[in-house]
């Protein structure tokens, strides 16, 4: 904040804070604006945050008499507004802007200022906007959900209150398809959620085309008949709003609509965002921008901007040629692949000299994405897409940005901050479609049908956060790491408790303004998993959206609709999806989307089997795992257990011969691994395997290494390993693996015979690597002290292979 004003640069945000700092701190310029503005309105104020509430309370100020030499409060909390100055309307039933600090403590805080200063509050409770049903079914429901609100023994507000609506819309209709709400689906399945979210998205599509085909009636506010009474009309694709609360539904969605021919269009901009059409130019303005980028590049061929398949660029690719389009072309004829490199040099050339916008309106026009479009069954919303994309470029234009890398980064930090997004529909008025967006991008506006989706999506674990600002002691908690190594303040947990509750509070507000938006249908999509149903907030469960009333709600029954010019049958049978032909049904692009994934997971990774992973351990007894999978890259080929770590971080650094520096490497891996108390225990086991007959043997043989990493092919695969110490006499190679279990002498044998595969993959291992001879594998035990030489080494190799094949073999199915 301080170089943006050094640099004469300012964001809202610094206008908020610039403009309440004045008005604290400089009284002159407070009784300046305080004098010119005799009156204040705030709308919406549930949408207002704290620091908008601090400017308008100083505007508001009231000032006894002259009272200009007087002293003056310096904080909004003390601050007395001049009675009858400030007007505040607001709904805090829809406050759901609390990632800005919009909530409904801060609304409360500025209700109590007011009251305290004389003021009184009047309850509007008219609905002017939804029928009877549906404002009977909110009122039951939320009135149970919110009750009297909620506040903590502090005296922090978490849920407003809640006050029954009055209907003004009851016209009556004896049709059954008529205004109410409706429960689709209302049926829990032992699915994950990805198979639900499929499974609604198609039921979604059939019930709209249902909808319209039924003729759904709407209240028609612009006509009445003879008699002055209300009229109704049929519902139309346009009447349609689909409210989604998780943007992670979205391209499932998509995809049920279209394989319905479902008209719809994305109504907000974090929504677009999301889509195809805007990932594939994003993908290829950011191959302009970075020709070294590659994955962008073909990720750019590979769109309909270039349309090369992936035929093309592996035969592109077998010929020589690389995915660098400033890197000297490969030999061969032209191709499709060579020249869309071509024209990703052109337009990266181009970015030095045209503004981004005019350089992405460019590209659309000479790649013909619009006349592309034209195929497409629904071509205007592509259309609305490309331009969405090039509206945006030229807003940032007028912003004073200048640069294609600076645009595309803007880009990028709208779609990670997509919650910070303006939720600004692109309108397309003579368009007949289905709307779809999110929940807080709807507030505000009405529909005559709204059909609330991903109810079911339950919010994830998030990750626990570093620091919480504790607003009513005005201080910092912080939770930094876990277990032994962490640290945590003490009013960390607690206030942690108190952010949940009021972000489930939240989500039941949330709720509230999503189901107000219907004025004559409210249609619920409740279909939800059995699995994992671990919720603490109403609005949690799906099942809780129906209550106890089942008379203010009706089942929204699926019916399966004949193609036009076809005997529908009995309309009594119920279906769950329209039928479409097995080629371009949803379920099978779903599965061959998944037996791509599975292909390329089976084919784009190694194949490979450890050696430790033959001898399959027990977890009781814990083992050293040579393929440790830890952040920490020095742990990779050690033990398991700290102890275990640290000594065979010992061994690898400390002179063998000598010992000497032993007891300063084992405080340090003591220290490195969280156990300092246990510094002399790891020097004396690091001791015992140095005066070890074998390790003395590995001395005197002159050609010795430590923390070797062997593999060798085996089958299809690779069989690897690590080898704690490798040493070479005349007669062949000798292999020792430290062991750092606690085992008595009497199991000493048994243990033997559990790690006989381990030791045998590592002489098959090496063997193979080296092309010489394995004489010798030793397990070094250092509790107790003692060596095991495995027997039968010949057939602990022969076996190690097999176990191996056997492993690969099954990673491999």
């Amino acid at each position: 904040a301080r170089e943006r004003k050094a640099e004469g640069r300012a964001e809202f945000h610094d206008l908020l804070v610039w403009a309440r700092d004045m008005l604290r701190d400089n009284l002159e310029v407070r009784d300046h604006f305080r004098r010119r503005f005799s009156h204040l309105l705030i709308d919406e104020s549930q949408d207002t945050d704290p620091i908008q509430a601090e400017i308008a309370m100083f505007l508001a100020e009231a000032v006894p008499g002259s009272g200009e030499d007087q002293e003056r409060p310096t904080t909004w909390e003390q601050v007395v507004p001049d009675k009858g100055k400030l007007f505040v309307v607001g709904d805090p039933k829809q406050s759901i802007y609390r990632f800005r600090r919009a909530d409904v403590e801060q609304m409360q805080g500025l209700r109590n200022r007011m009251e305290q200063a004389g003021g009184r509050t009047v309850s509007l409770v008219q609905n002017f906007r939804s029928q009877e049903p549906v404002v009977s079914w909110v009122n039951h429901l939320f009135g149970n959900w919110m009750g009297n609100g909620s506040r903590e023994e502090e005296g922090a507000y978490i849920q407003a209150p809640y006050e029954c609506m009055s209907h003004r819309w009851n016209a009556a209709t004896d049709s059954p398809v008529g205004p109410r709400v409706w429960a689709l689906s209302d049926v829990e399945i032992p699915e994950r959620i990805d198979a639900v979210r499929r499974q609604e998205a198609r039921e979604i599509a059939s019930l709209l085309n249902q909808i319209v085909e039924q003729g759904w009636q709407k209240l028609d506010r612009e006509r009445t008949d003879t008699t002055g009474k209300e009229c109704y009309a049929k519902v139309g694709y346009s009447d349609i709003c689909v409210l989604i609360r998780a943007r992670t539904s979205l391209h499932i969605l998509e995809r049920a609509l279209e394989a319905e021919n479902i008209p719809y269009r994305l109504e907000s901009a974090s929504l677009v965002f999301e889509t195809q059409e805007v990932r594939d130019l994003l993908n290829c303005l950011r191959a302009i921008d970075n020709p070294a980028d590659h994955i962008a590049v073909v990720a750019a061929l590979r769109s309909p901007a270039f349309g090369c398949s992936d035929v093309d660029l592996l035969q592109y690719y077998e010929a020589g040629g690389r995915f660098d389009y400033m890197a000297e072309p490969a030999a061969g004829r032209e191709n499709v692949v060579r020249e869309g490199l071509n024209v990703l040099r052109r337009f990266h050339e181009a970015r030095v000299w045209e503004s981004p916008a005019v350089l992405i309106e460019r590209f659309v026009r000479n790649r013909l994405l619009l006349e592309a479009a034209t195929m497409h069954p629904r071509m205007r919303e592509q259309w609305r897409r490309y331009r969405f994309m090039v509206e945006r470029a030229w807003q940032f234009a007028q912003a004073g940005g200048n640069s294609l890398r600076a645009f595309v980064k803007w880009i990028d930090d709208q779609i990670q901050e997509r919650v910070r997004v303006t939720e600004a529909p692109v309108p397309e008025s003579d368009e007949e479609a289905v709307r779809v967006m999110t929940i807080h991008a709807a507030k505000g506006l009405e529909f005559p049908v709204v059909m609330l989706t991903g109810i079911n999506s339950r919010p994830g674990n998030a990750a626990r956060n570093l620091a919480l600002f504790d607003r009513q002691r005005k201080s910092i908690e912080v939770s930094l790491g876990s277990g032994k190594n962490g640290f945590t303040t003490p009013g960390y947990e607690q206030v942690k408790d108190r952010e949940r509750l009021m972000s489930e509070a939240e989500l039941v507000r949330l709720m509230y303004v999503a189901t107000t938006r219907a004025r004559d249908h409210l249609i619920l999509s409740l279909r939800r998993s059995s699995l994992g149903n671990s919720n603490r907030s109403p609005a949690h469960d799906v099942s809780n959206f129906l209550g106890d009333r089942p008379d203010l709600w009706q089942p929204a029954a699926l019916q399966l609709l004949a193609p036009p010019g076809e005997d529908a049958g009995d309309e009594s049978e119920a279906s769950t999806v329209t039928a479409a032909p097995p080629e371009h049904s949803v379920e099978a692009r779903d599965a061959w989307e998944h037996e791509r994934r599975k292909l390329i997971a089976d084919r784009g990774r190694p194949v490979f089997t450890s050696a430790t992973a033959l001898s399959d351990p027990t977890e009781e007894d814990k083992p050293e795992q040579e393929g440790y999978q830890a952040s920490e890259p020095w742990r990779r080929g050690r033990a398991g257990t700290h102890v275990g770590r640290a000594v065979h971080a010992v061994l690898q650094s400390v002179d063998l011969a000598t010992g000497d520096g032993i007891q300063d490497r084992a405080r340090a891996q003591a220290t490195a691994e969280g156990i300092p108390e246990q510094e002399g225990h790891i020097a004396a086991l690091a001791q015992r395997a140095i005066d070890s007959n074998i390790v003395r043997r590995a001395v005197d043989s002159q050609r010795i290494w430590r923390e070797v990493p062997v593999a060798a092919p085996v089958g299809d695969g690779f069989l690897h390993g690590f080898i704690d110490l490798l040493f070479e006499e005349p007669e062949g190679l000798v292999i020792v693996d430290y062991k750092t279990d606690r085992v008595r002498q009497e199991e000493l044998q048994q243990v033997a015979d559990r790690y006989r595969l381990q030791g045998g993959a590592y002489a098959y291992a090496m063997s193979k690597a080296t092309g010489k001879p394995v004489k010798e594998v030793h397990f070094l035990y250092l509790e107790p002290e003692a060596e095991v030489q495995l027997e039968d080494l010949e057939g602990a190799m022969r076996a190690a292979e097999e176990s191996a094949l056997a492993q690969l073999g099954a990673a491999t199915i």
